[in-house]
C-alpha cells in the first residue's frame, strides 16, 4: 500500500513536471493581441527550465512598434539597442534566472498603425555557455513571440458613457 501510493506521487510529480513545461517553456509576450496604433504596455515572461541559471536574455523588438518605457527590477541591468536615428530597436537585460524560476519584465509601446503582426526575437543565455534561440515561426520547436495587430472594429462594441460623481461636504 505504502509503495502504491509513493509510486503515484512519483507519477504525478513527473507529469507535473512534463505539463509544466509545455505550458511555460517559452519567452511569451502578452497580451497576443492588440490594436494598430494603440499604446499597449508588453510584458515579457522569461522562465529557466534548465539545471542552471540564465543570466542574459537579448531581444529585438518588432518593426515599426515603438518601445519606450521599461520597468526596471532589482538586480537586473538592462542595455538599450539602438538604431542610427536613436529609436530602440532592442534590448539586452543581464541578470540572474534560477533554474526553474521565471522573470517578467514590462515595457510601453505605441504600436504600428497599420496591421500586421508583431513578431519579438529573444536568444536565453545561460551560465554553462549555452543558449536557446527564440527566432522561430510559429508552431517550432523555439518559435518567436508573435502579437497580432489589428485595426479595432467599432461593430460589436458596447460603448460605456463616462460618469463622475462628486460628493462635498457642503451640499
Amino acid at each position: 500500500m505504502h509503495q502504491q501510493l509513493r509510486n503515484r506521487f512519483l507519477l504525478g510529480g513527473v507529469v507535473s513536471l512534463a505539463l509544466g513545461s509545455l505550458a511555460f517553456g517559452h519567452i511569451r509576450i502578452a497580451p497576443t493581441e492588440s490594436t494598430v496604433g494603440a499604446r499597449e504596455k508588453y510584458t515579457m515572461r522569461v522562465p529557466n527550465e534548465k539545471q542552471v541559471p540564465s543570466s542574459k536574455i537579448e531581444g529585438e523588438f518588432p518593426a515599426g512598434l515603438e518601445i519606450y518605457d521599461f520597468e526596471f527590477k532589482p538586480g537586473w541591468k538592462i542595455d538599450f539597442k539602438k538604431n542610427d536615428k536613436g529609436k530602440i530597436i532592442g534590448a539586452t537585460w543581464i541578470g540572474k534566472i534560477m533554474p526553474y524560476e521565471f522573470v517578467e519584465f514590462g515595457m510601453l509601446g505605441i504600436n504600428p498603425k497599420e496591421g500586421t503582426d508583431l513578431v519579438w526575437k529573444f536568444i536565453q543565455y545561460y551560465d554553462n555557455g549555452t543558449k536557446e534561440e527564440f527566432t522561430g515561426p510559429v508552431g517550432s520547436r523555439l518559435p518567436s513571440p508573435v502579437v497580432n495587430a489589428e485595426a479595432r472594429s467599432e461593430i460589436g462594441q458596447t460603448v460605456f458613457p463616462l460618469t463622475v460623481v462628486c460628493r462635498s461636504a457642503f451640499v
